[in-house]
């Protein structure tokens, strides 16, 4: 046993404060399916943000980055760098029109959006799609990196910790629906924030300081950009990253926990407001603790060959007792606010869009939660299989951006082009996962980004064709959706005409929001390549790196002030 009484002393208080603050808020999801996934509508900015953030992390993303940091360098952070892009295009362009629908989950989109028997299909295949497939493979990466944890840490076997580490997060998540979910990830994200920074500071420590880490380590493994040739592979993959990942894959609108926490928010500008924190907290607040503890990581363990452990040996070898169990308490917060999440979310997408629509319609809202209740249990059971036979936590987050990202376009242009239609979805989504399989069980050793261009090439081309090839959506159900949602751009020209054209159809005009996207991401970029600059102890780099960010921020803050004036 590698912890002492001190440590799981504080573990049991933190699982325990969990578990209380999730049956406290019991009551508030017994009523209806939105009390239930989205906490009657009824979030602050703040709230909704936190957990965005809380839940974008999780127990495997500290050991995710310290393995591809041991491997590539800092540079190799654009992996997942690259969706601040996204981020912020989902805020200045989508997040107030996510809320203005009203959908309880993004999957129910569809209904709105489309029309005939392919809407319904549609429907249901996306719903298991999602709740049965992808958030099975997101959950098994987060539960085999706690279960990685826990056998490094405690010594527990795979099926073991695989099953104790979930029961804490069911039980809440089954009791409390997102009420819970969203107040225990505030908790976790400041005790699993906490305990990074703690082992960031004591790792550096023990290296020597941040000076001996920098004049121990080669130059290209401290770089922010990719090292080598302009042209060469590192270059090329790192332009496959910020030039098609952020757009092209499943989540590009903004994704499933994003929209479900826009839908929650009181108002669209607290969901404008919790995205924008999300993105901001998400790439410049909490990458860096990892990413210091990774590049100490190779000082102290030079020769270790397992990215995924390293990290956690980092914290039996290195912290006090005491310590010790706040950061095991650490790895179980941002564990469990990311499995409580995709456990909710999934259980939402089967009853709401697949259970209710076309297996019993018209039942009670106390006979949808009580489904959605057993629904949860069962995908954990689900998931927990999947779990025992995944095996590496960096190849299951790549095979996973991948997997969906042929579909990435299809779902940003069905916000600006009316004749995007359900067989334009479809035949993305068929296209995109034959394609996954064929690259990578066929091309195994092909270089990801050439995975990644194939995937989207043959994507794109195959749905381009269908959306020409199929029927419009029919035009009552076009001019039903401009009245509801608003959407912005010349693409809904034609509709916005046969709807009357009325000003208040027009939505937010696209140059606006495009200015938004443009310093919003400045924003995110500069705070986060500024922090780490100083961090490392590049104060020059770093003063311009932050300015950009401060002087984005003021022209955010002011273009948000004048719209304001403006709508009143």
């Amino acid at each position: 046993m590698r912890l002492s009484g001190l440590d799981w002393s504080i573990i049991a208080c933190f699982v325990f404060l969990s578990l209380a603050l999730g049956i406290y808020l019991a009551r508030r999801a017994s009523s209806s399916m939105g009390d239930f996934f989205l906490s009657g509508r009824n979030l602050p900015w703040w709230l909704a943000g936190t957990s965005m953030v809380a839940t974008s992390f999780s127990c495997d993303t500290p050991l995710y980055v310290t393995s591809i940091v041991r491997s590539g360098g800092i540079y190799s952070n654009w992996q997942w760098w690259c969706f601040m892009f996204g981020g912020m295009f989902a805020m200045a362009f989508l997040s107030r029109i996510w809320r203005r629908s009203g959908v309880l989950t993004d999957v129910e989109l569809i209904d709105l959006r489309y029309s005939g028997r392919a809407a319904k299909v549609l429907r249901g295949i996306k719903a298991i799609y999602f709740s049965c497939i992808i958030h099975t493979i997101i959950k098994a990466q987060v539960i085999l990196a706690m279960a990685r944890i826990v056998e490094v840490t405690v010594g527990w076997d795979k099926w073991q910790s695989i099953v104790v580490v979930s029961v804490v997060p069911l039980t809440y998540s089954v009791v409390s629906g997102l009420w819970g979910v969203v107040v225990t990830d505030f908790l976790q994200f400041v005790v699993a924030m906490v305990g990074a920074v703690a082992l960031a500071v004591i790792s550096v420590e023990q290296a020597g300081g941040m000076e001996a880490i920098k004049a121990a380590l080669p130059s290209e493994v401290l770089g922010f950009m990719p090292p080598g040739e302009f042209a060469g592979m590192a270059f090329m993959t790192f332009l496959g990253y910020v030039g098609l990942s952020w757009w092209s894959k499943y989540s590009s609108d903004g994704g499933g926990v994003v929209v479900q926490r826009i839908s929650s928010c009181r108002t669209e500008g607290h969901g404008y407001a919790a995205t924008f924190l999300f993105n901001v907290a998400n790439y410049g607040l909490r990458t860096w603790p990892w990413v210091i503890a990774a590049l100490a990581s190779l000082v102290l363990y030079p020769s270790a060959t397992d990215g995924d452990t390293v990290y956690a040996t980092m914290v039996v070898d290195l912290l006090p007792s005491g310590l010790r169990g706040l950061m095991i308490a650490s790895f179980l917060a941002a564990f469990m606010s990311t499995i409580s999440t995709y456990l909710n979310l999934s259980s939402a997408y089967f009853v709401n869009d697949f259970y209710e629509p076309f297996v019993a319609r018209g039942r009670s809202q106390r006979h949808y939660v009580g489904v959605s209740r057993v629904m949860t249990v069962m995908l954990s059971v689900l998931t927990a299989v999947a779990t025992y036979y995944a095996r590496s936590i960096e190849g299951v987050f790549t095979f996973l951006i991948a997997f969906g990202s042929g579909t990435g376009l299809v779902y940003i242009l069905r916000w600006f082009w009316w004749r995007i239609n359900a067989w334009s979805e479809i035949s993305a989504m068929v296209t995109s996962t034959v394609m996954a399989v064929v690259m990578y069980k066929g091309f195994p050793e092909a270089p990801y980004v050439a995975k990644l261009f194939s995937i989207i090439s043959a994507s794109t081309l195959v749905w381009v064709f269908v959306t020409f090839a199929t029927t419009a959506v029919d035009k009552e159900k076009l001019i039903s959706f401009v009245r509801r949602v608003r959407p912005s751009g010349p693409g809904w020209g034609r509709i916005r005409y046969d709807a009357g054209e009325k000003e208040d159809l027009a939505g937010d005009p696209i140059s606006g929001a495009f200015v938004q996207w443009v310093l919003g991401s400045a924003l995110v970029a500069g705070l986060t390549i500024g922090i780490g600059k100083a961090l490392l102890g590049y104060p020059q780099s770093a003063a311009i790196w932050l300015a950009l960010a401060g002087l984005s921020s003021i022209s955010l803050y002011s273009r948000l002030k004048a719209d304001r004036q403006e709508k009143h």
